[in-house]
């Protein structure tokens, strides 16, 4: 019985580094998201720490930020997140299925499911209920995946993207700002605008990823506003 649950282990471990592996490649083949799950993850943390959740959750949220994304490595987002203009209403359509598609790989991974599962698949939900897969509201959304909405769009606005260039760290506190109680918990916004650890956090990180930037990655017009797919 010992060593039947000893390869199950050892099997769930695997599973989980080729889901770490697969972010890995899916960011590799495109520029403007390289090292992206890694800052989100860490971004997450952060702000899990300053709510003072338990450790349980506090490892669940690192690896659902770090993984949030790994459904975008099937081939139909490939031309989608490289394109420079805004996406059409069925291009938009397709994107959105990211989240589902993420939380079935991470359902592949036992020790995944459930929690991590749902904080992936519901990333993307709106805090007035208005996001998707499934347009929950409020408390609704789990507190993981209300986090890594937040920690997600920092890392995306204050990074390049081919349809615009980043944004201070200062201009992205006020745009959480000014879609708090819309887009993002709005406790959530005021813990990162007024939390001195977790602005140092992202300032020091922007500055790391600033420094061993490729200078001669291309830059693409900035645009007024949003924000992560």
């Amino acid at each position: 019985m010992r060593q039947l649950y000893q390869m199950n282990q050892q099997l769930q471990e695997e599973l989980e580094e080729k889901l770490e592996l697969m972010v890995k490649a899916m960011e590799a083949r495109d520029p403007y998201t390289s090292g992206h799950s890694r800052r989100v993850s860490e971004y997450a943390l952060a702000i899990a720490r300053e709510l003072r959740l338990p450790a349980r959750d506090l490892d669940g949220i690192k690896r659902a930020a770090l993984l949030h994304d790994v459904g975008k490595i099937y081939e139909e987002f490939a031309p989608l997140l490289r394109k420079e203009g805004k996406l059409t209403a069925e291009e938009m359509m397709t994107m959105q299925t990211h989240v589902t598609r993420s939380a079935q790989l991470v359902a592949t991974a036992t020790r995944l499911r459930g929690e991590v599962e749902a904080m992936i698949r519901h990333h993307h939900e709106n805090f007035d209920g208005t996001g998707y897969p499934e347009g929950l509201a409020g408390d609704q959304i789990p507190i993981g995946a209300r986090i890594i909405m937040v920690a997600d769009t920092i890392d995306a606005m204050t990074t390049d993207r081919p349809y615009r260039k980043a944004m201070t760290l200062a201009r992205a506190v006020e745009e959480l700002q000014k879609y708090a109680g819309r887009q993002f918990d709005p406790d959530l916004v005021k813990l990162v605008a007024k939390s001195g650890s977790i602005r140092r956090l992202l300032g020091l990180d922007r500055r790391i990823h600033e420094s061993g930037a490729d200078s001669s990655r291309p830059t693409r017009p900035a645009l007024a506003q949003r924000i992560a797919h």
